[in-house]
């Protein structure tokens, strides 16, 4: 479509008028790319959870295209023709220094060598040598670069083996410098929705915004006056799409501000602005088993995290998203898993130190499906919503699905990792991926087949002696 130059004059004075609030720039510029009939942007969420998993109930029968979901898979059934199961894959950990889940969780997502610990913390918590794969991406794909905020990290539990550093975090700017995660979903939702406010997420406004959030105001209160004058200025077809920006904030808050009494809360006790966590740590030498359950909180706060993200996306406030579950060492507790008694309380990573028995598989295989099932609604939902630039928000992202070891034992062959993806990814899903007898191939050849989808096909990973190629056959 053609602006006339009143439109354009009028534009102009809008940004002036609302202090380039950044957030509001970006919708504004998407709404002229959609109606120029400009694709939706790409985006990339890494989904990790904890622990590996269970192989007997994970591996799919069959290969190629030619296969049966697992137990653990199936909640991903309606996902199928998105799905990549990757089969054949190993960290690089040879010559690297660390424990299991500390070694595993920063090569997942560096792909670098290990060469040194932090001192202090238990002897097996190693330091980054280079950025992660995010971060990596965030420079080197013009795709991925241009919302106002450049990447956004989340967590969903803070509590791991010792004050170690690797396990807590996915992300790091370059070495040595993890990038903290937001652990409460309402401290992402003031970064994320902060940029809508002229002058961006600054102290001020924030501190302003998490008062107005007290007194149960909405956070496009701050922003609406300008919003109204944006419906006046932008052309009719507009106006449409400027609403759905509105309303993807909405949705968000709707979620902020459900009844904790009501089922669809997920049963938290208490305002979901701040969930209450637990803070205990469970000794390796004990049965495990607490006095308090954590994944009916988990879920909740993985929820609200989600919620950001949707809105984040649809509204294209960022377009880079690392979701952590809980660190590999952690110390969530599940309720209603244990075989043998339904009624107690097991911690999660420590239970999985335990005998090899039948109880203890079963354990960590329901498990497995409780985040299995989280994500893949969360997936569906992503099907369903309307990007505000166009399609369905799963039409434009990547959605790895990783963990940080192979099973209980530590290993780092075998990783059982997923690819989700809708079609203007270009991922050829509705396959198990296998390298056909040859070998296994490095985590790295994964993430550079995925930094080439995202027009980043330069990008290499790894120490310069370990460096092989990009997997291909994943995308079209």
């Amino acid at each position: 479509m053609r602006y006339n130059l009143s439109y354009a004059w009028s534009r102009r004075r809008f940004l002036q008028g609302i202090g380039a609030a950044a957030g509001l720039v970006t919708v504004l510029k998407g709404l002229e790319s959609a109606a120029e009939g400009a694709t939706p942007p790409k985006r990339l969420l890494i989904v990790q959870r904890p622990v590996g998993t269970v192989y007997q109930n994970f591996w799919p029968q069959g290969d190629g295209t030619d296969f049966t979901l697992s137990r653990i898979l199936d909640p991903f059934a309606a996902m199928k023709a998105r799905m990549v199961v990757m089969r054949d894959l190993k960290l690089p950990f040879d010559g690297s220094v660390g424990g299991g889940h500390e070694r595993g969780t920063v090569l997942m997502a560096t792909g670098q060598r290990t060469k040194q610990l932090y001192p202090g913390n238990g002897g097996d918590d190693p330091m980054a040598e280079g950025a992660s794969i995010d971060q990596l991406l965030v420079k080197q794909s013009l795709e991925l670069q241009g919302p106002p905020i450049a990447s956004l990290q989340v967590s969903c539990d803070n509590r791991a083996d010792t004050p170690e550093v690797s396990t807590r975090h996915m992300s790091y700017s370059g070495p040595r410098a993890p990038m903290k995660p937001y652990y409460q979903p309402l401290e992402a939702y003031r970064r994320v929705f902060g940029t809508l406010m002229p002058g961006g997420p600054t102290d001020d406004n924030l501190d302003a915004l998490a008062r107005a959030r007290l007194e149960k105001k909405s956070v496009l209160d701050f922003a609406m006056k300008d919003l109204k004058r944006l419906q006046s200025l932008a052309p009719s077809s507009q106006r449409e799409a400027l609403e759905g920006h509105a309303a993807a904030i909405r949705e968000v808050e709707k979620e902020f501000d459900a009844d904790p009494r009501d089922p669809a809360s997920c049963g938290v006790p208490q305002e979901p602005e701040t969930v209450d966590v637990s803070g205990h740590i469970d000794p390796y030498e004990s049965s495990h088993v607490v006095s308090e359950r954590d994944d009916v909180k988990h879920a909740r706060i993985g929820a609200l995290h989600f919620a950001v993200i949707k809105a984040a996306f649809r509204c294209d406030l960022t377009r880079v998203v690392t979701f952590q579950w809980a660190p590999g060492t952690n110390h969530v507790s599940f309720g209603e898993l244990w075989p043998p008694d339904s009624a107690i309380f097991k911690v999660h990573h420590t239970t999985s130190h335990d005998p090899d028995t039948r109880d203890t598989l079963e354990f960590l295989t329901r498990v497995e499906e409780f985040y299995a099932g989280h994500v893949a609604g969360f997936l569906q939902e992503l099907a369903e919503t309307e990007d505000v630039a166009g399609g369905r928000l799963l039409d434009s992202t990547l959605v790895p699905y990783i963990t940080e070891v192979g099973t209980r034992t530590h290993n780092w062959d075998n990783m059982p990792w997923l690819l989700f993806g809708g079609e203007g990814t270009k991922l050829r899903g509705g396959q198990v991926w296998t390298n056909s007898n040859r070998g296994l191939r490095s985590t790295n050849d994964v993430w550079m087949a995925c930094a080439a989808a995202f027009g980043a096909p330069d990008l290499v990973m790894g120490d310069s002696d370990q460096r092989t190629t990009a997997i291909e056959g994943l995308f079209g």
